[in-house]
């Protein structure tokens, strides 16, 4: 077994977005330290050379699989989220998620060249392309859209947007099926999954599970099943020791789907369907962040929340997991399925790994990582499932990115068991104290504690350092975007006149700008199954890109908050007040 290697950045260099070599001596010790966090791999048709999309450096680090050690590094875009190879072609496709732009890289050897950026639907986090080469649909996060698009011809060289299609959720990982014809999109937070008719470019129909955080989805060697890698949160489950012990609380699972029954309406979703468990009592796994099957028919899932993988086929008793680095997200291996490369994101190295003798043989590492401060040192406690009991759950597990999974969670917050309650969003949580539902945690460091220790029920008292960079991190999560605003179908006069109305029904007292919450608690005429009456408001902060909506998720879409519970009205509203109000919510 191979330790990890220190600094072995070769011939780095950036030049006018090409890759090319430098003429004199290593720039080891010039070059500065900086956070490159690779999220992205893809391998050459030879096999010789590792591309590596870095999220934080918008570069592109290119390894030699053979000397096994970094050859060039070229700076393409500002924030990567995704690279693909397109089939047939020496090209490859990049999502930029900060500059919402698709890029078409031309690859000659170890050159790599942008040809094309193309404005895409804002916030693209990932691409999946057609078997022939000429079609590819990217998925953006916040304005829930699909943009197909078809990919350059001999004939002019120019890629070309054909439709842009509104999602019911937030889409990130695609897999196309049965010959590019059905394309299935998976929820960013939530179980569900949207199968697309590639041909009328439109969402034939939805399935759902009961799963969250799908990060990876790939078909089983004889065609017949999907394999999606997700988590699952209990709401029947309690946050006390032995839940979390058993996996009853949350799991994490490599799940078997008939492929068929997915593509049909209708149909049992679980007939013919089983399960792998990702860990087990006393050795969990948390966090699933990518999958990939080898040429030999092995599934293998990055483990993003312990720093492993785990390998296995669907008819193995159990899965066999290796340790790697601390966020294993991209996984890829050869095409003789002899070594796998894992991308560890927060390590900035690639693990390479030998599959028949079931260890890391080398750590390549990317570049010289700086001292990390406050922010970052909270980011990688955030997405550390070894603060929980047996390493079953992480921050991320429940709050997506910093988001929500959107499910319920039965935990010790209101005081009692029994009275499951929607996890709640962190994104523009700061200063909007006080936290949890019933307002029991008056502030964010009391509530991070809380967590830790009831709820993840951690086996190890956090220290004060932790909890104050979990603080520090949480507290730079800003809302998410208007759905609107992104979408570009934003009317900023029915906006306005929905803020007027808002002041008029007396919202204000509740949700006081500008963060739209105030620390009190209110009986709003619901109550929770053990009968509680008073919640305190969360934050109405990007209120468009939630939903269900209340304590229990009672109300099924934001306009059902009025029409169906008429929530704090003392009158009915106008289709025209109606509009204009959720225009306004959705504004924030």
């Amino acid at each position: 077994m191979r330790t990890r290697l220190s600094w072995c950045l070769a011939l780095p260099y950036l030049l006018c977005g090409l890759c090319l070599p430098t003429s004199t001596g290593s720039a080891a010790e010039t070059q500065t330290p900086r956070l490159r966090q690779p999220i992205s791999l893809v391998l050459s048709d030879d096999g010789r050379t590792l591309f590596a999309a870095n999220r934080m450096t918008g570069t592109i680090s290119l390894v030699d699989t053979v000397t096994r050690v970094v050859v060039g590094e070229v700076e393409l875009a500002t924030q990567f989220s995704d690279l693909k190879p397109v089939p047939g072609k020496s090209q490859l496709l990049a999502t930029d998620e900060y500059k919402h732009e698709l890029l078409f890289l031309e690859v000659d050897g170890r050159n790599v060249e942008v040809k094309q950026r193309l404005s895409i639907s804002p916030y693209p986090v990932s691409v999946a392309i057609t078997a022939d080469g000429a079609r590819c649909v990217v998925a953006s996060l916040w304005p829930r859209q699909l943009t197909f698009v078809n990919l350059p011809t001999c004939e002019d060289g120019k890629a070309r947007i054909v439709k842009v299609l509104d999602m019911p959720f937030a889409p990130r990982s695609q897999l196309l099926v049965k010959g590019n014809n059905q394309l299935i999109v998976a929820d960013s937070f939530g179980g569900k999954l949207a199968i697309v008719d590639m041909a009328t470019q439109s969402v034939a129909h939805i399935r759902e599970f009961p799963g969250h955080n799908i990060r990876g989805m790939g078909i089983s060697p004889n065609g017949e099943m999907l394999i999606v890698a997700h988590q699952m949160l209990n709401e029947l489950a309690h946050t006390v020791r032995n839940d979390v012990h058993w996996g009853l609380l949350m799991s994490n699972d490599l799940r078997w789907l008939k492929l068929d029954a997915v593509l049909q309406p209708g149909t049992d979703l679980y007939e013919g369907a089983h399960m792998h468990p990702l860990g087990e009592a006393g050795s969990a796994t948390g966090d699933p962040a990518g999958l990939t099957l080898t040429s030999k028919g092995a599934v293998v899932v990055s483990l993003g929340g312990v720093g492993e993988i785990a390998i296995g086929k669907e008819d193995d008793f159990s899965l066999y997991r290796i340790h790697v680095g601390r966020r294993p997200t991209a996984v890829i291996a050869d095409s003789d399925s002899r070594f796998l490369y894992v991308a560890n994101t927060f390590d900035d190295d690639i693990s390479i790994i030998d599959i028949e003798e079931r260890e890391v043989v080398e750590y390549i590492s990317l570049g010289e990582q700086p001292e990390l401060s406050l922010v970052q040192r909270g980011e990688r406690l955030f997405y550390n499932a070894n603060l929980s009991h047996d390493s079953w759950m992480s921050c991320h597990s429940c709050h997506t990115d910093g988001h929500t999974n959107g499910l319920l969670n039965d935990n010790f917050s209101d005081a009692s068991f029994g009275a499951p309650k929607r996890v709640l969003s962190l994104l523009g949580r700061a200063n909007t104290e006080p936290f949890a539902w019933a307002g029991t945690a008056e502030t964010l460091t009391a509530q991070i504690h809380k967590s830790l220790t009831h709820t993840m029920q951690a086996d190890e008292p956090p220290t004060d350092e932790q909890i104050a960079a979990l603080a520090a991190y949480v507290q730079t999560l800003a809302p998410p975007p208007s759905i609107d605003l992104v979408r570009g179908v934003q009317d900023t006069e029915v906006v306005a006149r929905g803020s007027e109305l808002f002041r008029e029904l007396q919202c204000v007292n509740c949700h006081k700008p500008p963060v739209y919450t105030t620390p009190d608690t209110y009986d709003v005429g619901i109550d929770d199954k053990q009968g509680k009456r008073k919640f305190n408001p969360p934050t109405l902060l990007g209120v468009g890109q939630r939903g269900p909506y209340f304590h229990d998720n009672r109300a099924a879409s934001l306009d059902e908050v009025f029409l169906k519970y008429k929530h704090q009205l003392d009158r009915d509203l106008t289709a025209d007040e109606l509009g204009s109000l959720l225009s306004f919510l959705r504004s924030l």
